[in-house]
């Protein structure tokens, strides 16, 4: 049954973040495979749904998963309208960080109010505060790990380029007091570093 025509004006809000393919991550640097930050939030997002479910399995939790993968899935969508802001420029200093910071807040608004009103409670908490939920802390250590990701990728195709960026990130990780993040390290990433062929045949091995 049709609605009567309640909503007659057109929402932009889906045609933004079909933008999100046409931006370009790691802006200064040399890459071996671009990625864009489409690409890059679907990872977070697969990447959140599983520390929550490691702190679920592992750690006694009962946390959400699916919503920790959603946070993650909408953590970059400012960018629509800023760009991706490279990391040395971004924290340059405070004053730039916060001015920033106030930037991504008036775009995230610009992008929310594009959603028809009556659709915009249930992504409210997803757009606009997604800092106040307790799976944020998942959703930006699956940012972080994202990150990390690109960086052994680009430094096993012999891209030097990503030296400092893996060093610095990979203290952050071992760092970090999340402790599915450790887990994430150990059982997932090093089969970053395989060729296909290497990930074949360690499939076979453990059949």
């Amino acid at each position: 049954r049709r609605h009567c025509g309640r909503n007659k004006l057109h929402s932009h809000f889906f045609a933004y973040l079909a933008r999100m393919k046409f931006i370009k991550r790691w802006g200064l640097m040399k890459n071996t495979m671009p990625e864009n930050i489409q690409e890059h939030s679907l990872q977070t997002a697969m990447i959140a749904h599983m520390l929550a479910v490691l702190r679920n399995v592992r750690y006694g939790g009962h946390v959400d998963p699916e919503r920790a993968a959603v946070l993650a899935m909408y953590h970059d969508v400012s960018e629509v309208f800023t760009g991706d802001m490279p990391t040395p420029v971004k924290y340059f200093n405070e004053d730039i960080r916060a001015m920033y910071g106030t930037i991504e807040q008036a775009a995230v608004e610009k992008l929310f109010a594009t959603l028809p009103a009556d659709l915009r409670d249930a992504y409210r908490e997803y757009i606009l505060m997604p800092e106040e939920d307790p799976l944020w802390e998942l959703a930006k250590a699956a940012d972080t790990l994202s990150a990390y990701l690109k960086c052994v990728e680009e430094r096993t195709a012999g891209n030097p380029e990503f030296d400092e960026a893996y060093a610095t990130i990979r203290k952050k990780l071992e760092e970090s007091t999340v402790p599915e993040v450790h887990d994430f390290l150990t059982t997932f990433a090093p089969s970053f570093t395989l060729t296909l062929d290497a990930l074949n045949a360690n499939a076979k091995e453990e059949k």
